[in-house]
């Protein structure tokens, strides 16, 4: 899966990685894939949270401090 945008959270703790995805979002179409790095310990739990309540699909995998979050975006619209 081809990634369309990536953000660049690390450091930052959460809300600002989920803040910073949605900025993403909105230079994305339905169906993209947005790659998220960050450091936060918390920051797939809202990940996956937010991808719940927004429609979108969400997966991560973890690598000593560094998460990569892939979030792909619903195509409903």
């Amino acid at each position: 899966m081809a990634v369309a945008e990536r953000v660049d959270a690390r450091g930052k703790r959460c809300p600002m990685p989920v803040l910073m995805a949605k900025r993403a979002i909105a230079e994305c179409r339905p169906g993209d894939t947005i790659e998220i790095l960050v450091t936060d310990p918390s920051a797939p739990k809202d990940f996956e949270t937010f991808a719940r309540l927004e429609g979108h699909s969400v997966s991560w995998e973890t690598r000593n401090e560094l998460t990569a979050i892939k979030l792909t975006l619903s195509t409903a619209e």
